[in-house]
């Protein structure tokens, strides 16, 4: 079985680059007759139009090759520069699984597309043998905006309606419009077509971890969709309260404004920026953090996420995307609604000052990682998905 892959380069900072290295370490390689093409590099605007380009050059060859093609796809530049290898695959008469990573991909379809794209967008997804989903809910979007199928929920209600109303998919989920676990397993779509596959991590040897430090954790792209201002806005008073504790920042994107605001609270000294980590050096933080803090406003399934969560450390995140599906609030994490930075200061709170709070839900959380979201599992489904193709 020959699987063509494309999507950003391995060593791109992001969750798409860290899904696929999670393949690779699991041995996909080894399943499947696999060639990854990277269609996008990180650098400027002209070294990526290179990459892109290079990339359709060699793409024609490849494609000759294969019997399916698997393209991870984002929004906006990634959704456009995938559709082209998409229309050539479809006329090549290829199968195509498209792995859908944007965890804008609500606000992409419904506000940045005016009728024009939004039918572009419906055309490529109809290309599509099989859409992966990163949760029930994505799930659910794709089957009713994208494609308009669906079996009816039971209710009088409009998901789309509601969805539009509440403004992203996100806050539907974090008021109950969906999200809701007996909502989830009840509205069983007609539309086969797209299937729930959600990240995964590999799983860490175990160690012994220090519930005893008070050390926080951020992973990602420093900004406002992450909840990094939202996160620094309420550190000043926890960091002055518990003196021992300390923040780590570790990723990139606007780094400068978030030191600036840290120095201006007076806290410089109690939050360190790492830049960006990966391998070891991202192994040793969470190994040494106890409480990882993500107050995102937009997700997919974030791989950090599941990261820690593999790590031990105990959760504190929003009601966006997929978190819900795997943090439930006080079994094993914390959540509050995105941009609650008062609900968002007392869940810290509650954390920092208990170690075995601490200790009871990240073992909790590593349990579920361990159960559900083991990438040699999740690696089962993908092979099940490709062999179901062919």
């Amino acid at each position: 079985m020959r699987i063509l892959m494309i999507g950003a380069g391995r060593d791109v900072r992001g969750g798409v680059s860290s899904v696929v290295n999670s393949y690779y370490e699991a041995g996909l390689a080894n399943k499947v007759d696999l060639t990854y093409l990277p269609t996008m590099e990180d650098g400027s605007k002209l070294h990526k139009l290179i990459v892109a380009a290079k990339a359709y050059a060699r793409f024609g060859s490849l494609l000759k090759k294969c019997d399916i093609l698997h393209v991870h796809m984002s929004v906006d530049a990634s959704f456009y520069r995938k559709a082209a290898f998409i229309r050539r695959a479809h006329k090549a008469g290829k199968k195509i699984v498209i792995h859908m990573h944007g965890s804008t991909f609500d606000s992409f379809y419904l506000e940045r597309c005016n009728e024009k794209q939004k039918a572009n967008v419906r055309e490529i997804f109809g290309m599509a043998d099989r859409v992966i989903a990163l949760s029930q809910d994505w799930k659910r979007f794709i089957d009713r905006e994208v494609y308009g199928s669906g079996a009816d929920l039971g209710t009088d209600s409009n998901p789309v309606r509601e969805w539009e109303e509440a403004g992203s998919i996100e806050n539907a989920c974090a008021h109950g419009i969906v999200g809701a676990e007996e909502r989830r397993e009840s509205s069983v779509t007609s539309n086969d077509r797209v299937i729930v596959i959600y990240n995964s991590v590999n799983i860490p040897a175990p160690y012994k971890k220090d519930y005893a430090n008070r050390n926080m954790l951020f992973l990602g792209l420093l900004g406002h969709r992450k909840g990094t201002y939202d996160l620094i806005e309420v550190l000043s008073a926890l960091l002055n309260k518990y003196p021992d504790a300390h923040m780590y920042f570790g990723g990139d994107g606007e780094r400068q404004q978030a030191e600036a605001l840290c120095h201006e609270k007076g806290i410089s000294d109690r939050v360190t920026f790492l830049g960006w980590v990966r391998g070891a050096n991202k192994e040793k933080y969470l190994k040494d953090c106890s409480i990882y803090v993500l107050p995102t406003y937009h997700e997919g399934m974030p791989m950090s996420v599941l990261e820690a969560m593999a790590y031990g450390l105990v959760v504190d995140s929003t009601y966006v995307g997929g978190i819900p599906h795997i943090i439930r609030d006080g079994e094993n994490g914390l959540l509050q609604e995105a941009g609650d930075t008062d609900a968002l200061s007392a869940n810290l709170d509650r954390l920092l000052a208990d170690a075995d709070l601490r200790r009871a839900l990240g073992t909790k959380a590593v349990a579920l990682i361990r159960e559900d979201f083991d990438v040699a599992k999740n690696l089962e489904k993908l092979l099940a998905l490709y062999h179901e193709l062919i």
